[in-house]
């Protein structure tokens, strides 16, 4: 059954059996990944999956209900299975179906061109960015590389008249190199995320990949202390990936932010503004609408240190009477619906990552940080983390740095960022969320070293 059938069998049953407002979310995706390990295919999957949730107001609360297949019985089964839970749920916050907006910022998050490209070719580049790694350096002992493909559609109907669909694809290549030093092993990775194949340049990534680990050669630790700090571009994107869940709404309403009531005060220093764009054009988790079907627009949530608003669905804006940020996300077609940030990313200044490193003068790049999940408290924003880096002085690399571990408070972090560089740098994609920065100067960290 087409999707059309389904949902006018549904909306049939719907009016049928007493509810006043329903809506079908609908999910369609498929994905392939393929990884090489010593000039072979390691692992290679192709998947395929669909699914739809229905929701709708029955008695004034409102019931769920999913599936995977669209057919009679499923329509039914939906419809039934919504007003049982309708009738049981002891939920009391309210949920709106949404009437849709005048507006709807159109834009292509679908790449027709790597959609029609050949899956050979795909393949090839994950080979190909082993073979480069390899030949980067001699000290290169091991590389293993991946592929990875998706391919969404999202489509949302309700009973108010909203009919809105939304097709988004991207590919991302990743290489990891192990190099030899000494009697010690060290490694690091490279990734590229695009909706273009050919954005992907094997030779430059594979290099990327080899001269991160080649950096940690001869590395040790350095005194404890506390340091002014410099926080490499991808790193900076992770620790602000960490903590976006400060930034929302609903973790604020439910005193699990301490950004709560305080709109319009200074969170950060003047260097820091943070966006959210899901209009971005080379963005990932750009879309014309959120999970509820609220047009999506470009907004500043800090703006020079000044906090400018928290994200919002429907359902946290209506608590506190304010418009839907648009922030409304969905993980999986059968995930509730919550607040999530679209392209988040601290906007770039105007230097560059060497002028950053002159500006630091004396302290410690960090290069790399481990233990985000389980180092981290996203509610206090405290942060213990196990770190490596380099050892900067007089504006140049002296030595690289490891056996460190970087501590202090997210909150504190941004009141202490002084400098903001030019090169941004976004992360991998998730269902979070996509996360960047430029290079950012801390004022001062703790570092537990010898």
């Amino acid at each position: 059954m087409t999707l059309d059938g389904f949902k006018e069998m549904v909306f049939k049953l719907a009016a049928e059996n007493g509810f006043s407002e329903y809506e079908i979310y609908y999910s369609n995706g498929t994905s392939l990944g393929v990884q090489v390990f010593e000039g072979e295919i390691d692992k290679y999957t192709v998947s395929g999956s669909q699914g739809l949730s229905f929701r709708g107001l029955y008695n004034g609360k409102m019931g769920y209900a999913y599936t995977e297949i669209l057919d009679e019985s499923a329509a039914y089964f939906v419809v039934n299975s919504a007003k049982e839970n309708a009738l049981i749920i002891e939920k009391e916050d309210e949920e709106i179906i949404y009437a849709g907006d005048e507006k709807y910022t159109q834009f292509e998050g679908f790449g027709e061109k790597l959609s029609k490209t050949a899956v050979s070719e795909k393949i090839k580049l994950a080979y190909d960015l082993e073979a480069e790694a390899k030949n980067q350096d001699e000290s290169v002992i091991r590389v293993e590389s991946e592929i990875e493909e998706g391919e969404d559609l999202t489509q949302i109907i309700n009973s108010k008249g909203l009919n809105l669909s939304f097709k988004s694809n991207v590919i991302f290549g990743v290489v990891e190199a192990v190099v030899k030093d000494g009697e010690r092993m060290n490694s690091d990775y490279a990734f590229k995320a695009v909706r273009d194949l050919e954005k992907i340049d094997s030779k430059l990534l594979a290099k990327e990949a080899v001269d991160k680990a080649l950096a940690y050669k001869g590395a040790k630790t350095v005194k404890s202390g506390k340091y002014r700090v410099a926080l490499k571009n991808d790193i900076a994107a992770k620790l602000l990936q960490t903590f976006s869940g400060i930034f929302s709404a609903d973790n604020a309403q439910k005193g699990m932010s301490l950004l709560k009531d305080r709109l319009g005060e200074t969170i950060g220093s003047k260097a820091v503004t943070i966006m959210d764009d899901p209009l971005l054009r080379e963005g990932l988790n750009s879309r014309p609408f959120d999970a509820e079907g609220v047009a999506t627009y470009t907004k500043e949530i800090v703006k020079k240190g000044e906090l400018k608003t928290l994200l919002h669905n429907l359902t946290t804006a209506a608590k506190e009477g304010v418009k839907s940020t648009g922030n409304a996300s969905k993980v999986t077609y059968s995930s509730p619906v919550e607040v999530a940030p679209s392209n988040f990313y601290f906007k770039p200044g105007n230097n560059s990552y060497e002028e950053m490193l002159k500006a630091l003068g004396n302290g410690i790049l960090i290069t790399e940080l481990q233990g985000l999940h389980s180092g981290a408290n996203p509610v206090s924003g405290d942060f213990s983390l196990a770190a490596k880096g380099l050892l900067i002085k007089d504006g140049s690399v002296e030595r690289p740095v490891e056996q460190i571990t970087v501590s202090g408070n997210f909150y504190e972090l941004l009141r202490n960022i002084e400098e903001v560089g030019s090169d941004i740098r976004f992360g991998i994609p998730s269902g979070k969320g996509y996360f960047g920065s430029p290079t950012l100067i801390v004022k001062e960290l703790s570092i537990a070293g010898e």
